[in-house]
């Protein structure tokens, strides 16, 4: 679904470090054996359909605020770049620093938060038809469930320490102005706090594909989002690096 082009560009650099920015850490309960989120405080056991409303409102809000601080770091950082830095590239296949923004933007809002939209409405139309009852589930029936990479990162908090290439990422435009990627980040803030809460409330059953990940419940894609920006502060150390040797 990608070209060659957009492979390279396009593919998740990861770093052992990824986790390190936001203090990740894996925990394991000695008595109890419960493997923890590192990014949600969220445990195998909490992320299924027992949890409680206040529980997944709880964690959902934790993940709203690691999210929105990822947003202000980018935010803030951008005033520090000229439209010609913001649009330099280190070569014809890599991207710049403002093709990487408008990537995360796009991705968040139009493909991420996107597949929370269907997992809600899947949750409305069952609730709809009476058909929505735990002891009656209906949704989704044939899912997969996650791939064995999906269910590392949800264990790890985090990307793994590899390159993975996810089909079908466009390639970004260049930013016409630094103001468009600071009205980009301001919209994701701004649905993101319009789904956070429909997210909590929809039962974890109710999921859409990720095409590496698998399927992800609609807490599991808002989770997503904050990991792939942070994921991304990798890509934005190496683009500082080269804009700094390549002074003009």
């Amino acid at each position: 679904m990608m070209n060659n082009k957009m492979d390279r560009h396009a593919s998740m650099d990861m770093s052992t470090k990824a986790g390190a920015d936001m203090n990740t850490k894996t925990s394991m309960n000695t008595s109890s054996t419960v493997t923890t989120f590192p990014q949600t405080g969220m445990n195998r056991s909490e992320s299924r359909d027992t949890d409680t409303s206040t529980d997944k409102a709880a964690h959902m809000q934790i993940t709203l605020q690691r999210l929105e601080q990822q947003l202000d770091q980018y935010g803030q950082e951008l005033h520090r770049y000229t439209l010609e830095q913001l649009t330099r590239q280190p070569s014809a296949q890599e991207w710049s620093l403002g093709q990487m923004y408008q990537h995360l933007i796009a991705a968040a809002l139009y493909m991420q938060m996107g597949n929370i939209d269907k997992c809600i409405m899947q949750y409305e139309h069952d609730l709809q038809q009476h058909n929505a009852q735990p002891e009656n589930p209906s949704a989704q029936s044939a899912a997969e469930g996650k791939t064995e990479m999906g269910e590392s990162i949800f264990e790890n908090g985090s990307f793994p320490p590899v390159r993975v290439k996810v089909p079908g990422v466009p390639e970004p435009a260049q930013p016409e102005n630094r103001e468009q990627l600071l009205k980009g980040l301001e919209q994701v803030r701004i649905r993101a706090r319009e789904l956070a809460p429909q997210a909590a409330a929809v039962p974890a059953r109710y999921t859409e594909r990720h095409p590496r990940f698998g399927d992800l419940n609609a807490a599991e894609w808002m989770m997503l989002i904050e990991m792939h920006y942070r994921h991304h502060l990798h890509q934005k150390r190496r683009l500082d690096e080269f804009l700094n040797r390549t002074v003009k």
